[in-house]
């Protein structure tokens, strides 16, 4: 079934000159490149959620003891870093 579309003049060229360079009909490389663009469409699943991206980080701000609530801490914690370093 025939259709019709409009590329731009940069776009227009750009198919020319891969078509001189691979001996391929312009029909050929817009037909492949829509049916590739179908399957790369089909394929993609949806973006992942905030969670998803990182969910292997959280819990991470435990300290080494394993205590939770790091975050919440965070002077004490430091405090006691700088204590123990710089004892007198």
């Amino acid at each position: 079934m025939p259709k019709s579309l409009r590329l731009g003049t940069e776009l227009e060229k750009t198919l020319d000159r891969y078509c001189t360079e691979t001996g391929k009909t312009a029909s050929t490389v817009i037909r492949e490149s829509v049916a590739e663009y179908i399957v790369r469409r089909r394929r993609k699943t949806p973006a992942p959620s905030a969670w998803e991206l990182g969910k292997d980080l959280f819990g991470a701000d435990r300290s080494p003891s394993g205590q939770r609530n790091v975050s919440g801490r965070v002077k004490q914690l430091i405090g006691g870093k700088l204590r123990a370093k710089h004892h007198r």
